[in-house]
């Protein structure tokens, strides 16, 4: 009964003791990367974990230059903590670097500082671990295995006459192509749509008579009445004839009214008229009102006899 009560308080004790000692046990220091082989600018990651007890000490984390010789930090990992059964129970940081130095190489040991909470309690300095790191410019084989030697690839031959035909008729068809678009556009472009609902001798008179509103007492109002008394005419001529005249010049215009007719009165009152409306657009000259109105009723006059022209053709087509 007293063995069993002595066997009791030892164990209680070693247990206290142990309990003692653990409260107090030293930090530790813990380095690791994740590979020590890489190819130049290749990354790797290094690991710095510290186990230390918060309530004992306080710990300064250790400080790495963004250089390090033969390597370079690329970013840094904030401190995570580490707890072991719900207690804070360490530090953790993981840092990514590089480097473009090839050879063996060492990273250096860095101070970590752990401090007594307590005073008169022992300071403690650490250091991390030296990690070996072999940089490289590939990855050697280390297998020294020989290998057959790929037989020579014929290349195949092909006759080039081929591409010659295929380019020819390409360049033949895009010449075809481009001669029946230019034509395409050609007549349509002849083919001007002056579709109205008004007719177009009617359309003409109209404008004409519209003209009478300008007083042609003014220099303004002559410049109008000579430009629109071309543009009305060739108008006329465009919608009737299905032919573009707009673009057509004076001289234009009285070689085709000379060709369409015989009456040699008419073609003078329509040279005359025209003539004078150019010299007001180009020239600047200011005719008396009696010949501007002359030059309107002379238009007048050369599209009525056109539009019976007209009207006889549309009555005998075979004429």
């Amino acid at each position: 009964m007293i063995n069993g009560k002595i066997r009791t308080i030892l164990f209680a004790g070693l247990m206290s003791c142990f309990s003692f000692l653990v409260s107090y046990a030293q930090p530790i220091i813990k380095t690791s990367v994740d590979k020590n082989e890489i190819l130049i600018g290749d990354q790797f990651k290094l690991t710095i974990e510290a186990d230390f007890s918060p309530e004992n000490y306080t710990i300064r984390w250790p400080v790495i230059p963004d250089s390090i010789p033969h390597f370079e930090v690329i970013s840094r990992g904030k401190n995570d903590s580490l707890y072991n059964n719900g207690r804070l129970s360490g530090l953790v940081q993981t840092l990514t670097l590089t480097s473009f130095d090839s050879g063996k190489w060492v990273l250096p040991s860095f101070q970590v500082n752990f401090g007594p909470v307590k005073a008169g309690d022992t300071d403690y300095n650490f250091f991390t671990d030296s990690v070996p790191v072999t940089v490289s410019f590939s990855t050697s084989d280390t297998t020294n295995l020989l290998r057959d030697i790929k037989p020579i690839m014929e290349v195949e031959t092909v006759n080039p006459v081929w591409y010659v035909i295929g380019a020819g008729m390409v360049l033949i068809a895009l010449i075809i192509f481009l001669i029946w678009l230019y034509r395409y556009w050609k007549r349509n472009k002849a083919s001007i749509p002056f579709q109205t609902k008004t007719a177009p001798y009617e359309e003409a008179v109209r404008e004409l008579e519209n003209l009478k509103a300008h007083n042609l007492s003014f220099p303004v109002e002559i410049k109008i009445v000579h430009s629109k008394l071309a543009e009305i005419l060739k108008r006329y001529l465009s919608r009737s004839k299905k032919t573009d005249f707009l673009n057509k010049t004076t001289g234009d215009i009285l070689i085709w009214l000379s060709d369409q007719n015989q009456d040699k009165n008419l073609l003078a009152k329509a040279a005359a008229s025209l003539r004078c409306s150019d010299a007001v657009k180009f020239a600047k000259y200011l005719p008396p009102v009696v010949e501007s109105e002359t030059c309107l009723q002379s238009i007048k006059e050369v599209i009525t006899v056109l539009q019976k022209q007209v009207q006889v053709q549309t009555q005998n087509p075979k004429s």
